[in-house]
């Protein structure tokens, strides 16, 4: 399960989009999630500045943007789990679940610099008391 192929390695010089796709969601994520306390503060500039200097469009239509691309990487992460890849499907797993961590983490804000009370108790139902499945 844990073993990787010589193959494999050098399918990462033609196949890399696996890697690429989740990262890309992680950060268009990171982005939407934490782009309005960067503004109010000032600081670095992020995928939704640039799309609206870019274009000249508002805040709301750039986020409605990025939304629509983190949609269109999905699909193309999606169809290579389906397709087949030269890769694991473990392989494939984690990167997929990348992606679903950080839409996790940052669907509500930024759960990760400004953790408000919501994130806090989705973490704590999560790992201090998550759901006991009893086998019968």
């Amino acid at each position: 399960r844990g073993n990787i192929t010589i193959e494999a390695l050098h399918s990462l010089e033609h196949h890399h989009d696996v890697i690429r796709w989740p990262s890309i969601i992680f950060r268009l994520c990171n982005d939407l999630g934490t782009a309005k306390d960067e503004l109010e503060r000032g600081d670095s500039v992020n995928s939704i500045t640039c799309y609206m200097n870019e274009t000249g469009c508002s805040e709301a239509m750039a986020r409605q943007h990025i939304s629509d691309l983190i949609k269109d990487y999905w699909k193309k992460l999606n169809k290579c789990y389906v397709d087949g890849s030269p890769f694991s499907k473990h392989y494939i797993e984690t990167a997929i679940n990348m992606a679903r961590i950080s839409q996790c983490i940052y669907q509500h804000g930024d759960a990760h610099g400004s953790p408000d009370n919501l994130f806090k108790n989705q973490a704590r139902l999560l790992i201090v008391e998550p759901i006991s499945i009893n086998e019968k």
